[in-house]
């Protein structure tokens, strides 16, 4: 269920579930407000499989300005992740394409490689998973996704980035069908004012950890 967490004059921002799209599709997030009479343009994109949070336009001429916004803030994404990180808190520099590419190549073609910073601190670990926090300073393609892939940290749930063997092993023995990435905190000035957003994190994610989340942020 799309749930509206806050209506600006010229923005909404939502929670978004996985499994919706925002847009190209019959069930969309673009669709699902336009069967209301609301128009909205997104003024950026999270994955499919992605839940969390994004920010819409009311109007196509307040998406620049939304996306100059988005520029400059500080978003925040929590991930569940197999196996366990090298110490607390750190930074990834490794650079990638913007073109997505899949396990075999996360990183993608040599000659399209970019500056990609993702900082990222442990919140809680178990056993067999990792719960993160992560704040990117760039925007490439799946940036969380493949960082993690690259850092063997991969999300569960990822089956583009992902061991395959793992990922069926994860559904089988949790029943588990969605991607455990949430687009968790956005901090960032519209219309003058700042703002700071967070997105109820999904039940699964404590399903998966066996634990309640909001007590280790």
């Amino acid at each position: 269920m799309i749930k509206v967490i806050k209506d600006g004059k010229s923005w909404l921002i939502i929670n978004k579930p996985c499994g919706t799209s925002v847009h190209n599709d019959s069930e969309s997030v673009i669709e699902y407000f336009k069967s209301k009479g609301v128009e909205t343009i997104p003024a950026h994109r999270i994955d499919k499989d992605t839940s969390g949070l994004l920010l819409l336009a009311r109007t196509s001429d307040k998406v620049a300005s939304l996306q100059n916004a988005l520029n400059k803030s500080r978003k925040y994404y929590l991930a569940i992740c197999r196996g366990k990180t090298q110490g607390s808190s750190g930074t990834w520099s490794d650079q990638l394409s913007d073109k997505a590419e899949g396990f075999k190549n996360p990183r993608g073609k040599k000659s399209n490689l970019k500056e990609c910073i993702t900082n990222w601190k442990l919140i809680h670990a178990n056993q067999y998973f990792s719960l993160i926090l992560f704040q990117i300073e760039t925007g490439r393609t799946h940036q969380i996704r493949r960082h993690c892939a690259l850092h063997k940290l991969e999300i569960i749930g990822d089956k583009r980035y992902g061991e395959s063997k793992y990922q069926k092993l994860i559904k089988n023995k949790y029943q588990f069908t969605k991607m455990a990435l949430h687009s968790y905190c956005l901090d960032i000035e519209l219309e003058g004012t700042k703002e700071s957003f967070q997105a109820e994190i999904p039940s699964y994610f404590e399903e998966i950890m066996g634990e309640k989340i909001e007590k280790f942020l």
